[in-house]
């Protein structure tokens, strides 16, 4: 199932200058690239191209790291939002987070460890909430570029 929620919704309360949207994924294989998508359809024009990739390559590494370490099933849904507030990105990716707490590794020669890592060196600032699942979150500059 497949879920949005507009930006007419999230605007409610919020200053004019605020972009958000919450996606609902499938716990799947596919929920990465629909994620990129939404993402650079509805900031595209708000953000700068480095800033963007950033973003575009975050959500990949922390949908990614929710599919394998979150003890999601088949009937499991992925929650991705994003805001563009006051020239902050700020991405969040929600699982039920059955299997255990978020932690960075280094990354190994024969690959893998690079999602929390990346999220580490790309972002101003980063966290987990554990309430109702695990939530991911990251804050990176609208102009920033690596």
């Amino acid at each position: 199932m497949l879920t949005f929620t507009g930006l007419a919704a999230e605007r409610v309360g919020m200053a004019p200058d605020v972009v958000a949207f919450t996606i609902s994924l499938p716990a799947n294989a596919t929920s990465a690239t629909t994620a990129r998508t939404e993402v650079t359809r509805r900031l595209s024009q708000r953000i700068t191209s480095g800033a963007l990739e950033d973003v575009r390559l975050l959500l990949t590494e922390l949908i990614t790291n929710s599919l394998r370490h979150g003890g999601v099933t088949a009937e499991d849904e992925i929650g991705v939002r994003a805001e563009l507030s006051d020239g902050t990105v700020r991405i969040e990716v929600h699982d039920p987070g059955r299997d255990g707490p978020p932690e960075v590794r280094t990354p190994g020669a024969r690959g893998g460890g690079y999602g929390l890592f990346l999220v580490d060196r790309l972002t101003s600032e980063w966290g987990v909430d554990r309430r109702d699942g695990t939530t991911v979150w990251a804050e990176l500059s609208a102009g920033s570029a690596r």
